[in-house]
C-alpha cells in the first residue's frame, strides 16, 4: 500500500473521532458532577420549618427545608426537652424538603414524645462546625394504630392483682410516675429480692382484660399470624433479673382468670434484663401458640419478675423492671 493511502486512512479515522467527540459535547451528563459531590460546602438556604406548633393527633406534620450547594449526608435530630425522646431523619441530597424530611410525630429512640417543646438540629457529619437549629412545640401527640390493652394512665383498681405469695416484691412495686414513662406519664414497676427465701420467682401481676372495659381483650384481629403483641420494657441494666410475659385463655368461659383452670401461653423466650432504658418488645401471637378461638377469649395478661439465681451473688441483690404501653397491632409490629 502506498504511503499516501496510509495518510488518507489515518486522516479519515482522525476526522471520525473528532466528529464523535463533538457530538458528545452536546449530550447531557448522567449523574452528579464531581463539583456537586466534592466541591466546597456552602449553605444556600438555612433550616426552616413549616410550623412551630404541631397537632399530630389531628394529622398535622412538620416539614423541614434547607438547601446546600452540593449533595451531602445530613441528619435532622429532634429531641423532646421533657421526655428526651429522639427522632432522626437522615438523607443524602443537596435539597431538604417535604419529600425527604417530613415528621409525623413518631420516634426513633424511646420514649414517645409528649406535649412538649422540641429542639431541632440539622447536622452535616462531614462539616463538624455546621449546625442549624429550630424549635417545634407539640400540642398533641401522634395517635398510634392498634388496640391498646393498657398504658397505666388510669388507675387500674382491681384490674391488676398481685401474685406475691411467699415472693418478695418490695413496696416500690406498683403504678409509678417517678421517672420518664415510655408513653404518657405512668408505667408499672416491679421490684423484688430473694433475701428471705431463695425463690426463682420474685413476683407477678395479673392484668385482667376488664382494664379495657371488656370481658375479653379487644383485638384488631384474632388471626394469630396477623396479630402482634407490643409492649415497652425498661431495664436498669442489672444483670440478674428476667422478665416474662404470659397470656391467659378463659378455658371454662367464666369471664375471669382462674388460676389452675385457665390455660396459659408465654411469649417465646425470657427477657434477661441486661440493657439500659426502654426497649420495644413485639411478637406475633402465632409465636405464642394461641389459636384464633383462644384469642377470642384472652382474659388476662400476666407479667412476671424472675431472679436468675444461678448468677446471683450471696446474698442476692434486688431485681426490677418497668413495663408500659401494652397494645395489639394487625399485620406487623407497632411502627415507632
Amino acid at each position: 500500500m502506498m504511503m499516501s493511502q496510509y495518510l488518507k486512512i489515518a486522516t479519515c479515522i482522525f476526522l471520525m473521532g473528532a466528529l464523535t467527540a463533538c457530538e458528545h459535547e452536546d449530550e447531557p451528563f448522567a449523574g452528579p458532577s464531581l463539583i456537586d459531590r466534592y466541591g466546597d460546602f456552602t449553605v444556600i438556604q438555612e433550616l426552616s420549618v413549616n410550623t412551630t406548633l404541631v397537632d399530630f393527633a389531628a394529622g398535622e406534620t412538620v416539614i423541614f427545608t434547607a438547601e446546600f450547594n452540593i449533595s451531602v449526608d445530613w441528619v435532622i435530630e429532634i429531641t423532646g426537652t421533657e421526655t428526651g425522646a429522639v427522632k432522626r431523619i437522615t438523607g443524602f441530597d443537596k435539597f431538604i424538603n417535604a419529600e425527604n424530611a417530613t415528621w409525623i410525630g413518631n420516634t426513633t429512640d424511646l420514649p414517645f414524645f409528649s406535649t412538649e417543646m422540641c429542639t431541632v438540629e440539622l447536622l452535616v457529619p462531614e462539616q463538624e462546625d455546621f449546625v442549624n437549629t429550630a424549635d417545634v412545640e407539640i400540642v398533641s401527640t401522634r395517635v398510634y394504630p392498634g388496640s391498646l390493652f393498657t398504658d397505666f394512665e388510669a388507675e387500674p383498681g382491681s384490674a391488676i392483682q398481685f401474685g406475691n405469695f411467699e415472693f418478695e416484691l418490695t413496696n416500690q412495686t406498683g403504678r409509678q410516675n417517678n421517672a420518664i414513662a415510655a408513653q404518657g406519664d405512668y408505667f408499672y414497676f416491679l421490684q423484688g429480692t430473694d433475701n428471705v427465701v431463695p425463690n426463682f420467682f420474685v413476683g407477678l401481676i395479673n392484668i385482667s382484660s376488664n382494664i379495657t372495659g371488656e370481658t375479653y381483650a379487644p383485638l384488631p384481629t384474632t388471626i394469630p399470624e396477623n396479630l402482634y403483641f407490643n409492649c415497652f420494657i425498661r431495664s436498669s441494666g442489672t444483670p440478674h433479673g428476667i422478665a416474662v410475659i404470659q397470656f391467659v385463655f378463659d378455658s371454662n368461659d367464666s369471664g375471669a382468670f382462674e388460676d389452675g383452670t385457665d390455660q396459659t401461653f408465654q411469649l417465646p423466650g425470657d427477657f434477661p434484663l441486661n440493657w439500659t432504658g426502654w426497649r420495644h418488645i413485639n411478637h406475633s401471637m402465632s409465636e405464642v401458640g394461641m389459636t384464633q378461638a383462644q384469642l377470642q377469649k384472652l382474659v388476662t395478661i400476666r407479667v412476671l419478675l424472675i431472679s436468675d439465681m444461678n448468677s446471683q451473688p450471696s446474698p442476692p441483690i434486688s431485681v426490677e423492671f418497668a413495663i408500659d404501653y401494652l397494645t395489639f397491632t394487625q399485620g406487623g409490629p407497632l411502627q415507632l
